[in-house]
C-alpha cells in the first residue's frame, strides 16, 4: 500500500496521454504511474526507461522479458 493516494488517469493534463495510450493497448495502469503523475518529468523518464527495458530488439527475448517483471512484481506482492 501507498502513503500517497493515486490520482484519477489524466488528472495532470500534461501526462494525460500517457493514460490514454496505455488504455488504449487494453494494459494495466499501474498505480506507481498514477502517483507519478504528481511529477510529470519523473513518470516521463520512467516511461523512457521502460521502454528501453523492454525493447523487443534487445538480446533477451520479450517474452522473457515479460515473464521476468510478472515474477519479480509477485515476489513483492504487486499483482501485476
Amino acid at each position: 500500500m501507498s502513503r500517497i493516494d493515486p490520482l484519477p488517469p489524466g488528472a495532470i493534463p500534461e501526462v494525460a496521454g500517457i493514460f490514454e495510450s496505455i488504455k488504449a493497448t487494453g494494459h494495466y495502469v499501474p498505480n506507481s504511474q498514477l502517483i507519478l503523475q504528481r511529477k510529470p518529468a519523473i513518470l516521463k523518464g520512467l516511461r523512457a526507461l521502460s521502454a528501453a527495458v523492454m525493447d523487443p530488439a534487445g538480446e533477451v527475448s520479450l517474452g522473457l522479458k515479460r515473464l521476468l517483471a510478472y515474477v519479480v512484481a509477485r515476489v513483492h506482492g504487486c499483482h501485476y
